[in-house]
């Protein structure tokens, strides 16, 4: 997970030079390293999305399991202090 950024970093220079030195007229290269570069940060954005999801749902169940946990002290406290 942290190399992640590296290696986009890399895919993304990759892609740049690879496009730089393809046999194609300025236009159509520019055209290419636009939608090239779009569809990188639309996959970044979409990994951003489900690494947020994935933090959302980790911490909501961390809140789940402390209510119960909670719940279950006050019920076993409940209890002895009836006896």
């Amino acid at each position: 997970m942290k190399s992640l950024p590296g290696i986009l970093v890399g895919l993304a220079m990759g892609a740049v030079i690879g496009v730089l030195l393809a046999p194609q007229s300025g236009r159509k290269t520019r055209k290419r390293i636009s939608s090239e570069s779009d569809s990188l940060f639309k996959d970044l954005q979409d990994q951003l999305q489900s690494g947020l999801e994935n933090i959302k749902k980790q911490y909501n169940d961390y809140v789940d399991t402390a209510a119960s946990r909670s719940q279950e002290i006050v019920s076993r406290v409940e209890r002895r202090t009836k006896k």
